[in-house]
């Protein structure tokens, strides 16, 4: 939350210093990357208000099943459950069908608010700590807007959101790392055994010469 084309030009300048620092330099090096060779872009962009955000994998990346988004969501920024400074609620929703499969609602304490020239962590109001932050529709609709982003990219995607007035933007997108295979679905039907067979329940020991 950088205000002032000033200001604006110091931070896109301190990313640029953030290309030679020891652990930037030692990494290189360490990888035989050539140093005369590396260059770094800065995108500066507006940012997005938030009264409420958080992530959404468009598979589950426990379970590897790719028919579920996992959302989790917190109240302001999502700086705090990016950072790892607050436990947010957590939704499990069908993408077919927009149906809640599992909801974990968290008793949220710190959120990140914007303040003149930055953000800073505040405490969550007691009303709303343990309040749901997002209502069945409107994980059914985040869940929809994945499915969305997946068929573009055509691959399971980690997706970064905000809520504010009662609409959803998309900050970041990019392909889940290390999702596991799908587990395997419990047989529906078991085959007949061999109707000409024939078969003796006995303990192995018993049936030992």
């Amino acid at each position: 939350n950088v205000q002032g084309a000033a200001a604006v030009l110091g931070a896109v300048q301190r990313c640029w210093a953030s290309l030679w620092t020891a652990r930037a330099i030692g990494y290189r090096a360490r990888h035989d990357i050539d140093q005369g060779t590396v260059s770094l872009a800065v995108v500066v962009q507006f940012l997005v208000p938030a009264e409420a955000a958080g992530i959404m994998f468009t598979a589950n990346p426990v379970s590897g099943a790719r028919d579920q988004a996992i959302i989790t969501a917190a109240w302001g920024l999502g700086e705090a459950i990016v950072g790892g400074m607050v436990t947010p609620d957590t939704l499990t929703v069908d993408q077919a069908t927009g149906q809640m499969l599992a909801r974990e609602t968290a008793d949220k304490q710190v959120m990140t608010m914007r303040v003149n020239g930055g953000t800073e962590e505040q405490p969550v109001p007691e009303e709303l700590k343990d309040v749901p932050v997002l209502s069945d529709q409107q994980a059914a609709d985040l869940a929809r807007l994945g499915v969305q982003i997946e068929n573009l990219y055509g691959m399971p995607m980690d997706i970064e959101w905000t809520l504010a007035d009662g609409a959803f933007a998309i900050v970041q997108a990019r392909p889940i790392t290390a999702l596991p295979e799908p587990e395997a679905a419990p047989p529906t039907e078991w085959p007949m055994p061999d109707p000409k067979g024939k078969y003796v329940r006995a303990s192995i020991i018993n049936l030992m010469p």
